[in-house]
């Protein structure tokens, strides 16, 4: 290395030349004894001797709680704490302390301001049909200024839509009423997962899910990804090809969803399921599909083998749910 840097060579260049970080040659020529340390001690866990004793990081934390200065930014905030002698840090640090502890961004106290996850986060497992269903609500398009609210059952795990219905509003009864036929029809789920609409909340709708021992489920307030299956199934309807820019009746628009919802059920190859239909999942023929896909597949294996890296597959339905770590699930 030193015959690369006399004869010359830049250093950066022959550092490059040789894989060796500039850092180490120059510690290599001023005859440093510096020698790395087999198990180093992370920077975040050192001992700082300039950092907050306990005291007064408790001293900020109740400095950012005091409701007094509950509608003030971060900024405002210490500033006027400094000037009252209430805190003895850096700006900087009062404000990574306030990051730490979550009180940066909107600090009003106000019912609309509260963190996001004040309730507790969901989690909803899907590892077989019937097990969640999600539901919700979307509007549709009418003639003029009429406007229609479309009410979806999905099951998660096939995507398969248990039910649906289009009324002129959201009603909590012809909500109750679709759930009751649903029921009947593919019998009750585990748990129904909602948003926290004023119909998905109402105690007309708790008192048919008590009646066949549903468990609902509800989506965190301000949270818009805690209810993803409904929210895919509406962009799914919306952005079909054949989706009208508005609907002429609310009868155009029962007629149009119903052969829609028949033609996803049945036709439609979706991709979180291996590219199968939902209505094969929900209703158990999926085994057999698979199979006479992997025959296929084996006998096109079998003839071109130079075609494939490794014997080719088939993938199925997988399990899913809301806010659940899949890596867990069986």
């Amino acid at each position: 290395m030193t015959e690369l840097a006399t004869a010359g060579l830049a250093v950066v260049d022959a550092c490059v030349l040789v894989g060796m970080p500039r850092s180490s040659f120059y510690r290599s020529q001023d005859g440093s004894t510096y020698r790395p340390v087999a198990d180093p001690i992370p920077q975040a866990c050192r001992a700082q001797p300039a950092a907050l004793t306990d005291d007064e990081r408790a001293g900020v934390v109740a400095v950012l709680d005091d409701d007094e200065f509950a509608g003030l930014s971060v900024y405002q905030l210490y500033w006027r704490a400094f000037d009252a002698g209430r805190v003895v840090c850096s700006q900087r640090t009062f404000y990574r302390i306030a990051g730490a502890q979550g009180l940066v961004g909107d600090r009003r106290r106000g019912r609309h301001s509260q963190p996001a996850t004040s309730r507790r986060k969901p989690s909803c497992p899907a590892t077989r049909p019937n097990e969640l269903w999600s539901w919700d609500f979307t509007e549709l398009h009418g003639p003029g200024r009429h406007r229609y609210q479309l009410a979806v059952v999905l099951d998660v795990y096939s995507r398969y839509p248990i039910a649906w219905r289009i009324d002129p509003c959201a009603c909590k009864y012809n909500a109750g009423a679709m759930f009751t036929t649903a029921f009947d029809t593919h019998g009750a789920p585990g748990t129904v997962h909602a948003d926290n609409g004023a119909s998905m909340r109402s105690h007309h709708l708790a008192e048919v899910f008590a009646q066949h021992d549903v468990n609902p489920s509800f989506s965190r307030p301000h949270v818009s990804d805690d209810n993803p299956f409904s929210e895919a199934m509406f962009k799914t309807i919306k952005y079909d090809t054949d989706y009208p820019e508005q609907f002429t009746s609310i009868d155009h628009a029962r007629t149009w969803t119903d052969a829609f919802f028949d033609r996803y059920a049945h036709h439609h190859r979706h991709s979180g399921l291996g590219h199968h239909t939902p209505a094969s999942v929900h209703h158990g023929t999926v085994n057999d599909i698979t199979r006479a896909r992997q025959a296929r597949l084996d006998t096109y294996y079998a003839e071109h083998p130079e075609r494939f890296r490794r014997p080719p597959t088939t993938p199925g339905p997988q399990p899913t749910g809301i806010n659940v770590d899949l890596s867990q699930t069986g």
